[in-house]
């Protein structure tokens, strides 16, 4: 044959030929592109010396010990699963035909129901919070007053130095006021309860 006319062959044709499964033309085509492929060949042989050597030391098949004991433990839950099988069967009849309307008529109650708290919600005044709670100092010579409104609570320390009017300070959204690299010092403007 000329390498012209040899075309490589497709993965599952080079699987069988490694396994000696090939035969006929098949067989003479595999061949004739592998004498032009040594590293084929040498796979080849490669995987042909582990299949020896597997088939040598590991037995084809092993019988498992008792295997009466296990039958007889597969057939019994076999039996079992196709009686709970039948059961639930027998039991679903009756349910299957009254699950529909029931599930409907509970889908129309909560309808209903979520219908009247929309409209009790609309007609009850606001809530309004009166209890303020109280606001623990770690120093005994500060004081806490709470200033609660509508929009916003106000907690004024009393006991505390003034606060610099050279201090420039700065609103952010953190946990804890920080000092910048300018010297400002950057407060906490977040509410937190």
């Amino acid at each position: 044959m000329n390498s012209t006319n040899i075309t490589q062959p497709d993965e599952t044709t080079l699987t069988l030929w490694i396994d000696g499964e090939l035969e006929g033309e098949a067989l003479q085509g595999v061949e004739a592109w592998a004498l032009e492929n040594p590293e084929i060949i040498a796979e080849r042989d490669a995987i042909q010396a582990m299949n020896a050597n597997i088939k040598e030391h590991v037995p084809s098949s092993i019988e498992p010990p008792y295997p009466d004991f296990f039958n007889q433990h597969i057939l019994r839950h076999i039996g079992d699963e196709a009686a709970t099988a039948e059961r639930s069967q027998q039991k679903s009849g009756f349910w299957r035909w009254f699950a529909t309307p029931a599930a409907a008529c509970v889908m129309a109650v909560c309808f209903y129901m979520g219908t009247q708290v929309g409209e009790v919600a609309d007609s009850a005044p606001p809530l309004t919070v009166t209890q303020v709670p109280p606001v623990y100092t770690p120093d005994g010579a500060v004081s806490a007053n709470i200033f609660s409104s509508e929009n916003a609570t106000v907690i004024v320390l009393e006991g505390l130095d003034d606060i610099p009017d050279d201090l420039e300070m700065v609103g952010i959204s953190s946990e804890r006021g920080t000092r910048s690299s300018s010297g400002a010092v950057l407060v906490n403007t977040e509410m937190t309860f």
